[in-house]
Protein backbone atom coordinates (compact mmCIF):
# COMPACT_ATOMS: atom_id res chain seq x y z
CA UNK A 1 0.00 0.00 0.00
CA UNK A 2 1.17 3.23 -1.01
CA UNK A 3 2.28 6.16 1.91
CA UNK A 4 -1.00 7.74 3.32
CA UNK A 5 -3.33 5.64 1.54
CA UNK A 6 -5.46 2.74 2.76
CA UNK A 7 -8.88 1.22 1.46
CA UNK A 8 -12.14 1.05 2.49
CA UNK A 9 -14.58 -1.60 0.79
CA UNK A 10 -12.44 -1.31 -2.10
CA UNK A 11 -12.27 2.18 -1.89
CA UNK A 12 -9.37 4.32 -1.27
CA UNK A 13 -8.75 7.08 1.32
CA UNK A 14 -6.42 9.70 2.22
CA UNK A 15 -4.82 9.91 5.72
CA UNK A 16 -1.72 12.52 6.29
CA UNK A 17 -0.78 15.61 8.34
CA UNK A 18 -0.76 19.23 7.84
CA UNK A 19 0.40 21.70 10.32
CA UNK A 20 -0.52 19.05 13.02
CA UNK A 21 -3.57 18.66 12.07
CA UNK A 22 -4.79 14.83 10.48
CA UNK A 23 -7.05 14.21 7.53
CA UNK A 24 -9.02 11.53 6.38
CA UNK A 25 -11.12 11.10 3.20
CA UNK A 26 -12.37 9.53 1.01
CA UNK A 27 -10.93 9.56 -3.04
CA UNK A 28 -13.72 7.91 -4.45
CA UNK A 29 -11.38 5.60 -6.16
CA UNK A 30 -10.43 1.75 -6.93
CA UNK A 31 -7.23 2.62 -8.89
CA UNK A 32 -4.39 3.15 -7.10
CA UNK A 33 -2.78 5.33 -10.01
CA UNK A 34 -5.78 7.45 -9.11
CA UNK A 35 -5.55 7.63 -5.64
CA UNK A 36 -2.54 9.08 -5.83
CA UNK A 37 -2.69 11.76 -7.73
CA UNK A 38 -5.84 12.94 -5.83
CA UNK A 39 -3.92 12.45 -2.69
CA UNK A 40 -1.16 14.55 -3.77
CA UNK A 41 -3.59 17.71 -5.18
CA UNK A 42 -5.60 17.43 -2.16
CA UNK A 43 -2.60 17.36 0.15
CA UNK A 44 -1.51 20.47 -2.02
CA UNK A 45 -4.35 22.49 -1.42
CA UNK A 46 -4.50 22.08 2.66
CA UNK A 47 -1.16 22.93 2.57
CA UNK A 48 -1.72 26.12 0.41
CA UNK A 49 -4.60 27.03 2.64
CA UNK A 50 -3.18 26.09 6.20
CA UNK A 51 0.28 27.84 4.88
CA UNK A 52 -0.39 30.96 2.93
CA UNK A 53 -4.14 31.17 3.45
CA UNK A 54 -5.34 30.61 -0.16
CA UNK A 55 -9.06 30.26 -0.25
CA UNK A 56 -10.58 26.62 0.44
CA UNK A 57 -11.54 24.64 -2.81
CA UNK A 58 -14.70 25.35 -3.59
CA UNK A 59 -17.26 22.42 -3.30
CA UNK A 60 -19.64 21.83 -6.38
CA UNK A 61 -22.83 22.40 -4.32
CA UNK A 62 -21.86 25.69 -4.03
CA UNK A 63 -20.30 26.15 -7.44
CA UNK A 64 -23.84 25.18 -8.92
CA UNK A 65 -25.73 28.33 -6.75
CA UNK A 66 -22.77 30.56 -8.15
CA UNK A 67 -23.39 29.20 -11.06
CA UNK A 68 -27.51 29.37 -11.32
CA UNK A 69 -27.31 33.06 -9.85
CA UNK A 70 -25.03 34.20 -13.23
CA UNK A 71 -27.52 32.57 -15.46
CA UNK A 72 -30.29 34.13 -14.08
CA UNK A 73 -28.21 37.46 -14.72
CA UNK A 74 -27.96 35.58 -18.53
CA UNK A 75 -31.77 35.49 -19.24
CA UNK A 76 -32.80 38.93 -17.89
CA UNK A 77 -29.79 39.57 -20.53
CA UNK A 78 -32.01 37.58 -23.41
CA UNK A 79 -28.45 35.41 -24.08
CA UNK A 80 -30.05 32.48 -23.11
CA UNK A 81 -33.66 31.31 -22.79
CA UNK A 82 -35.63 30.90 -19.12
CA UNK A 83 -36.17 27.19 -21.06
CA UNK A 84 -33.01 26.54 -21.66
CA UNK A 85 -31.97 27.64 -17.89
CA UNK A 86 -34.44 25.31 -16.93
CA UNK A 87 -33.46 22.44 -18.62
CA UNK A 88 -29.92 22.65 -17.39
CA UNK A 89 -31.11 22.90 -13.61
CA UNK A 90 -33.70 19.81 -14.29
CA UNK A 91 -30.43 18.11 -15.68
CA UNK A 92 -28.06 18.66 -12.43
CA UNK A 93 -30.69 17.88 -10.24
CA UNK A 94 -30.65 14.16 -11.94
CA UNK A 95 -26.64 13.96 -11.72
CA UNK A 96 -26.40 14.95 -8.00
CA UNK A 97 -25.42 11.72 -6.87
CA UNK A 98 -22.43 11.34 -8.69
CA UNK A 99 -21.29 15.07 -7.70
CA UNK A 100 -22.05 16.57 -4.47
CA UNK A 101 -19.95 15.99 -2.01
CA UNK A 102 -16.78 16.90 -4.57
CA UNK A 103 -14.78 20.05 -4.83
CA UNK A 104 -15.01 21.48 -8.58
CA UNK A 105 -11.45 20.50 -9.42
CA UNK A 106 -12.08 17.34 -8.30
CA UNK A 107 -14.76 16.58 -11.34
CA UNK A 108 -12.22 15.11 -14.18
CA UNK A 109 -12.24 12.33 -16.92
CA UNK A 110 -12.80 10.10 -14.60
CA UNK A 111 -15.72 11.23 -12.35
CA UNK A 112 -17.97 11.84 -15.85
CA UNK A 113 -16.74 8.44 -16.85
CA UNK A 114 -18.48 6.65 -13.74
CA UNK A 115 -21.24 9.24 -14.08
CA UNK A 116 -22.14 8.36 -17.62
CA UNK A 117 -21.78 4.59 -16.67
CA UNK A 118 -24.25 5.53 -13.75
CA UNK A 119 -27.08 6.91 -15.96
CA UNK A 120 -26.50 4.70 -18.54
CA UNK A 121 -27.24 1.69 -16.20
CA UNK A 122 -30.61 3.54 -14.88
CA UNK A 123 -31.43 3.08 -18.72
CA UNK A 124 -31.45 6.88 -19.46
CA UNK A 125 -31.19 7.92 -23.26
CA UNK A 126 -28.08 8.97 -24.88
CA UNK A 127 -29.49 11.99 -25.61
CA UNK A 128 -30.83 12.84 -21.99
CA UNK A 129 -26.72 11.89 -20.71
CA UNK A 130 -25.93 14.71 -23.39
CA UNK A 131 -27.67 17.16 -22.29
CA UNK A 132 -26.50 16.37 -18.50
CA UNK A 133 -23.06 16.94 -20.00
CA UNK A 134 -23.72 19.89 -21.29
CA UNK A 135 -25.48 21.55 -18.22
CA UNK A 136 -22.61 20.19 -16.05
CA UNK A 137 -20.09 21.58 -18.85
CA UNK A 138 -21.72 25.20 -18.29
CA UNK A 139 -21.14 24.89 -14.29
CA UNK A 140 -17.49 23.57 -14.93
CA UNK A 141 -17.17 26.60 -17.50
CA UNK A 142 -17.99 29.05 -14.95
CA UNK A 143 -15.83 27.26 -12.20
CA UNK A 144 -12.83 27.58 -14.39
CA UNK A 145 -13.64 31.34 -15.41
CA UNK A 146 -14.18 32.08 -11.32
CA UNK A 147 -10.44 30.33 -11.22
CA UNK A 148 -12.00 27.61 -9.06
CA UNK A 149 -10.26 25.04 -11.29
CA UNK A 150 -6.36 25.64 -12.52
CA UNK A 151 -6.04 25.20 -16.21
CA UNK A 152 -8.98 25.17 -18.99
CA UNK A 153 -9.92 21.96 -19.27
CA UNK A 154 -13.41 20.65 -18.63
CA UNK A 155 -14.22 17.37 -18.62
CA UNK A 156 -17.76 17.36 -19.11
CA UNK A 157 -16.94 18.66 -22.43
CA UNK A 158 -13.71 16.60 -23.16
CA UNK A 159 -15.86 13.34 -23.06
CA UNK A 160 -16.39 11.85 -26.54
CA UNK A 161 -19.82 12.19 -27.28
CA UNK A 162 -19.23 10.36 -30.44
CA UNK A 163 -19.75 7.32 -27.37
CA UNK A 164 -22.90 8.60 -26.78
CA UNK A 165 -24.80 9.05 -30.70
CA UNK A 166 -28.00 9.77 -30.68
CA UNK A 167 -30.76 6.82 -31.77
CA UNK A 168 -33.22 8.96 -34.40
CA UNK A 169 -36.13 7.25 -34.43
CA UNK A 170 -38.29 7.49 -38.56
CA UNK A 171 -40.63 10.11 -39.07
CA UNK A 172 -43.76 9.36 -39.20
CA UNK A 173 -45.49 12.55 -41.08
CA UNK A 174 -48.93 13.66 -39.80
CA UNK A 175 -52.15 13.70 -42.75
CA UNK A 176 -53.95 16.62 -43.78
CA UNK A 177 -57.10 14.64 -41.67
CA UNK A 178 -55.02 13.97 -38.43
CA UNK A 179 -54.07 17.69 -38.31
CA UNK A 180 -57.67 18.75 -39.43
CA UNK A 181 -59.03 16.45 -36.28
CA UNK A 182 -56.70 17.93 -34.14
CA UNK A 183 -56.87 21.38 -35.16
CA UNK A 184 -60.64 20.99 -34.13
CA UNK A 185 -63.84 22.74 -35.60
CA UNK A 186 -63.65 26.17 -34.26
CA UNK A 187 -60.56 28.88 -34.75
CA UNK A 188 -58.47 28.77 -31.81
CA UNK A 189 -55.38 31.03 -31.33
CA UNK A 190 -53.27 27.47 -30.12
CA UNK A 191 -54.76 25.86 -32.90
CA UNK A 192 -53.52 28.89 -35.04
CA UNK A 193 -50.12 28.41 -33.82
CA UNK A 194 -50.21 24.55 -34.94
CA UNK A 195 -51.01 26.02 -38.32
CA UNK A 196 -48.51 28.34 -38.52
CA UNK A 197 -45.70 25.55 -37.46
CA UNK A 198 -47.16 23.76 -40.45
CA UNK A 199 -46.46 26.46 -42.80
CA UNK A 200 -43.32 27.73 -41.44
CA UNK A 201 -41.31 24.98 -39.75
CA UNK A 202 -40.63 27.30 -36.79
CA UNK A 203 -40.29 24.96 -33.55
CA UNK A 204 -43.06 24.90 -30.96
CA UNK A 205 -40.75 27.85 -28.40
CA UNK A 206 -39.89 29.97 -31.49
CA UNK A 207 -43.99 30.14 -32.28
CA UNK A 208 -44.79 30.56 -28.42
CA UNK A 209 -42.28 33.45 -28.09
CA UNK A 210 -42.90 35.35 -31.12
CA UNK A 211 -43.71 38.78 -30.76
CA UNK A 212 -45.25 41.32 -33.17
CA UNK A 213 -41.81 43.08 -33.06
CA UNK A 214 -40.38 39.84 -34.90
CA UNK A 215 -43.01 40.24 -37.73
CA UNK A 216 -42.28 41.94 -41.05
CA UNK A 217 -45.94 41.36 -42.38
CA UNK A 218 -45.23 43.88 -45.87
CA UNK A 219 -41.79 41.57 -46.30
CA UNK A 220 -43.53 38.74 -45.09
CA UNK A 221 -40.80 37.76 -43.05
CA UNK A 222 -40.02 36.96 -39.27
CA UNK A 223 -37.05 37.10 -37.21
CA UNK A 224 -36.69 34.54 -35.23
CA UNK A 225 -34.01 33.55 -32.26
CA UNK A 226 -33.86 29.73 -32.41
CA UNK A 227 -32.08 27.34 -30.42
CA UNK A 228 -28.58 28.28 -28.94
CA UNK A 229 -29.17 32.20 -29.06
CA UNK A 230 -28.85 32.10 -33.06
CA UNK A 231 -30.73 34.70 -35.50
CA UNK A 232 -32.27 34.15 -38.27
CA UNK A 233 -35.11 35.24 -40.64
CA UNK A 234 -37.88 32.64 -42.30
CA UNK A 235 -40.00 33.37 -45.37
CA UNK A 236 -43.55 33.66 -44.45
CA UNK A 237 -45.96 32.48 -47.10
CA UNK A 238 -49.11 33.58 -47.71
CA UNK A 239 -50.97 31.10 -45.49
CA UNK A 240 -48.67 31.96 -42.98
CA UNK A 241 -49.80 35.74 -42.98
CA UNK A 242 -52.76 35.06 -42.79
CA UNK A 243 -52.77 33.05 -39.50
CA UNK A 244 -50.53 35.65 -37.91
CA UNK A 245 -53.24 38.75 -39.43
CA UNK A 246 -56.13 37.18 -37.96
CA UNK A 247 -54.42 37.35 -34.44
CA UNK A 248 -56.33 39.72 -32.25
CA UNK A 249 -53.63 41.76 -30.05
CA UNK A 250 -53.66 42.55 -26.45
CA UNK A 251 -52.89 45.84 -24.71
CA UNK A 252 -49.19 45.30 -23.29
CA UNK A 253 -48.90 41.89 -24.47
CA UNK A 254 -45.80 41.89 -27.21
CA UNK A 255 -46.67 38.21 -28.08
CA UNK A 256 -48.44 36.86 -31.49
CA UNK A 257 -50.16 33.81 -29.51
CA UNK A 258 -51.30 34.34 -25.75
CA UNK A 259 -54.09 33.75 -23.54
CA UNK A 260 -55.84 35.16 -20.59
CA UNK A 261 -54.63 34.55 -16.83
CA UNK A 262 -56.00 36.48 -14.13
CA UNK A 263 -53.83 39.07 -12.59
CA UNK A 264 -53.08 40.05 -9.13
CA UNK A 265 -55.20 42.97 -9.21
CA UNK A 266 -58.26 41.21 -10.57
CA UNK A 267 -57.83 42.03 -13.90
CA UNK A 268 -57.75 39.69 -16.61
CA UNK A 269 -53.65 39.72 -18.36
CA UNK A 270 -52.35 38.10 -21.01
CA UNK A 271 -49.95 35.80 -21.06
CA UNK A 272 -47.45 33.73 -23.71
CA UNK A 273 -48.20 30.13 -23.65
CA UNK A 274 -45.43 28.44 -21.74
CA UNK A 275 -46.74 24.76 -21.27
CA UNK A 276 -46.63 24.16 -25.47
CA UNK A 277 -46.35 20.44 -24.99
CA UNK A 278 -49.02 19.30 -22.78
CA UNK A 279 -51.63 21.47 -24.31
CA UNK A 280 -50.77 20.23 -27.45
CA UNK A 281 -51.79 16.87 -25.58
CA UNK A 282 -54.87 17.97 -24.94
CA UNK A 283 -55.68 18.61 -28.25
CA UNK A 284 -54.93 15.49 -29.52
CA UNK A 285 -56.72 13.70 -27.00
CA UNK A 286 -59.69 15.64 -27.93
CA UNK A 287 -58.74 14.59 -31.47
CA UNK A 288 -59.31 10.81 -30.41
CA UNK A 289 -62.32 11.36 -28.87
CA UNK A 290 -63.84 13.12 -31.71
CA UNK A 291 -61.81 10.14 -34.73
CA UNK A 292 -63.45 7.52 -32.44
CA UNK A 293 -67.06 9.05 -32.72
CA UNK A 294 -66.97 9.59 -36.13
CA UNK A 295 -65.69 6.06 -36.94
CA UNK A 296 -62.65 7.67 -38.48
CA UNK A 297 -58.87 6.48 -37.95
CA UNK A 298 -56.64 8.58 -36.14
CA UNK A 299 -52.82 8.67 -35.78
CA UNK A 300 -51.45 10.84 -32.75
CA UNK A 301 -48.31 12.75 -34.16
CA UNK A 302 -46.07 15.40 -31.95
CA UNK A 303 -46.09 18.93 -32.30
CA UNK A 304 -42.71 19.20 -33.81
CA UNK A 305 -43.62 16.92 -36.30
CA UNK A 306 -45.89 19.71 -38.09
CA UNK A 307 -41.92 20.91 -38.55
CA UNK A 308 -40.67 17.81 -40.29
CA UNK A 309 -43.97 17.65 -42.57
CA UNK A 310 -43.10 21.41 -43.46
CA UNK A 311 -39.80 21.00 -44.38
CA UNK A 312 -40.78 17.95 -46.41
CA UNK A 313 -43.08 19.71 -48.78
CA UNK A 314 -41.05 22.74 -49.03
CA UNK A 315 -38.22 20.06 -51.42
CA UNK A 316 -41.25 17.70 -52.52
CA UNK A 317 -43.05 21.11 -53.68
CA UNK A 318 -39.95 23.05 -54.99
CA UNK A 319 -39.82 26.20 -52.86
CA UNK A 320 -35.96 25.67 -52.33
CA UNK A 321 -32.97 23.59 -52.74
CA UNK A 322 -31.45 21.73 -49.47
CA UNK A 323 -29.25 25.16 -48.46
CA UNK A 324 -32.57 27.20 -48.45
CA UNK A 325 -34.55 24.29 -46.25
CA UNK A 326 -31.08 24.33 -43.82
CA UNK A 327 -31.41 28.41 -43.74
CA UNK A 328 -35.01 28.60 -43.03
CA UNK A 329 -35.19 25.54 -40.13
CA UNK A 330 -32.14 27.20 -38.29
CA UNK A 331 -29.72 23.80 -38.82
CA UNK A 332 -26.47 24.16 -37.67
CA UNK A 333 -24.97 21.48 -40.28
CA UNK A 334 -26.93 20.74 -43.22
CA UNK A 335 -26.18 17.07 -42.84
CA UNK A 336 -29.19 17.55 -40.15
CA UNK A 337 -31.38 18.59 -43.31
CA UNK A 338 -30.74 15.87 -45.42
CA UNK A 339 -32.81 13.58 -43.38
CA UNK A 340 -35.92 15.44 -45.49
CA UNK A 341 -34.30 13.59 -48.40
CA UNK A 342 -35.42 10.15 -47.77
CA UNK A 343 -39.48 11.15 -48.10
CA UNK A 344 -38.38 12.69 -51.64
CA UNK A 345 -38.44 10.37 -55.37
CA UNK A 346 -35.06 10.42 -56.66
CA UNK A 347 -35.70 13.39 -59.18
CA UNK A 348 -37.23 15.93 -56.31
CA UNK A 349 -34.16 14.61 -54.31
CA UNK A 350 -31.68 15.80 -57.04
CA UNK A 351 -33.80 18.87 -57.66
CA UNK A 352 -33.33 19.31 -53.97
CA UNK A 353 -29.16 18.74 -53.76
CA UNK A 354 -28.99 20.82 -56.73
CA UNK A 355 -30.14 23.97 -55.12
CA UNK A 356 -33.10 24.19 -58.11
CA UNK A 357 -36.37 25.63 -56.84
CA UNK A 358 -38.84 24.43 -59.07
CA UNK A 359 -41.74 27.20 -58.03
CA UNK A 360 -44.49 24.79 -57.82
CA UNK A 361 -47.68 26.04 -56.89
CA UNK A 362 -49.01 25.18 -53.43
CA UNK A 363 -51.49 22.23 -53.66
CA UNK A 364 -54.55 23.44 -51.87
CA UNK A 365 -55.17 22.98 -48.34
CA UNK A 366 -58.07 22.82 -45.82
CA UNK A 367 -59.16 25.97 -43.76
CA UNK A 368 -60.85 25.27 -40.41
CA UNK A 369 -64.09 26.66 -40.03
CA UNK A 370 -63.96 29.90 -38.01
Amino acid sequence: MAKNLYQRNGIYWARFKVAGVEYRESLRTRSVTVAQKRLTARRQAIEDQARFGIAGAMGWEAAVVSWAAAMEQEVRARTISAKTLDRYTDSLAQVRRWLDGREVHQIDGECIRELVKGRKAQHISNATIRRDLTAIASVLDHAIEEGWVDGDVNAARAFPRKRLQERRDPIILPTDAAIRLTVGPKQTRFGDMMLLARETGLREEEIAGLEHSQVDLIARTATIVGKRNRLRTVTLNRRAVQIIKRQPRFLKCPYVFWHLVDAPDGKPAAMRYRNVASNFADYTTRAERRAEKAGVEYRRFRFHDLRHLFAVEYLRLGRGGIYDLQRELGHTSVKTTEIYLAYLTPEQAAAARAGVAQKAAHKHRYTPAA
